[in-house]
């Protein structure tokens, strides 16, 4: 039986929808449980060090990419344009950060607002202890596996690789960044920052989009990551000038709102047609 033009073009579009999707949870399995087996096998099970987790979280998001890579290179992909890796100008990354700025305190708040209602549980909260440092060692640990190669992976995996693949299958970038964002959150394994991540995980995807590269998606990553770290290793009692009864403060909820439009309007009018799909 002979097949229909839109019946071949369904098929080939299921195939690459289903390529992308095997290709990114595999290489994400093979990065978290390779890194996590290395380290066990240098670990001593009585040890509560908290440079285990803190390595497991440095080699799990660096042996992502190569298998990603290595399938790509396979197909006989591009890497510039697969990854998205086109440069852009110096104001966008500058736009960028302002709307990293803005959306790291707003999704700060929406962290107090929820925890009102689904609080976060201790084991939860205890083991996010890596995240501090006391030394030099764990803080260079911490910022190159949460604030570095994690941005970095997760960006040229979610944003450049998979992101893109689903805007070629569809046509519709809104579907794209809405599957590739779901995928972005359910991979973090963390049902209680769920709508933090996939709200996130929109903002990052929509920017790749608009953009055409990948440079702007990371920076506000890395950011976002950076003032969490940041945040995380100041003192109890420091959160005065920034904190009202247990709230993101109306003043800083205002200035991040301001960054995140002024962010958004100049990115936007030096952006303002996205690339086509290939």
């Amino acid at each position: 039986m002979n097949l229909s033009v839109w019946q071949i073009e369904d098929h080939n579009r299921k195939h690459q929808a289903r390529f992308a999707f095997l290709a990114t949870i595999g290489s994400m399995l093979f990065g978290g449980i390779v890194g996590v087996t290395i380290v066990l096998s240098f670990a001593d099970p009585a040890s509560t060090n908290l440079d285990l987790p803190r390595w497991a979280i440095v080699l799990s998001e660096a042996l992502i990419l190569p298998p990603l890579v290595f399938i790509i290179l396979r197909r006989r992909l591009p890497l510039n344009a697969t990854f998205r890796l086109q440069s852009v100008p110096f104001r966008t990354l500058r736009d960028a950060l302002l709307i990293g700025l803005g959306i790291t305190v707003m999704i700060d708040e929406l962290y107090s607002l929820l925890e009102l209602v689904f609080p976060l549980p201790d084991s939860i909260a205890q083991s996010m202890g890596f995240f501090t440092f006391n030394n030099g060692s764990e803080a260079l640990l911490v910022i190159l596996g949460v604030v570095v190669i994690g941005p970095l992976v997760e960006e040229l995996v979610f944003r450049g690789f998979f992101q893109q693949q689903l805007e070629q299958v569809y046509r519709n970038a809104i579907v794209a960044v809405l599957l590739s964002s779901l995928l972005f959150t359910f991979l973090h394994f963390n049902p209680w920052w769920s709508l933090q991540i996939y709200i996130l995980g929109l903002v990052l995807g929509y920017l790749a989009w608009r953009t055409g590269s990948i440079w702007p998606p990371i920076v506000i990553h890395a950011t976002v990551n950076g003032l969490a770290v940041w945040f995380a290793n100041l003192p109890e009692n420091s959160f005065t000038w920034y904190t009202s009864r247990g709230h993101v403060s109306p003043v800083w909820l205002a200035a991040a709102a301001i960054l995140t439009y002024i962010g958004f309007r100049s990115l936007l009018t030096y952006n303002s047609k996205p690339l086509p799909i290939d």
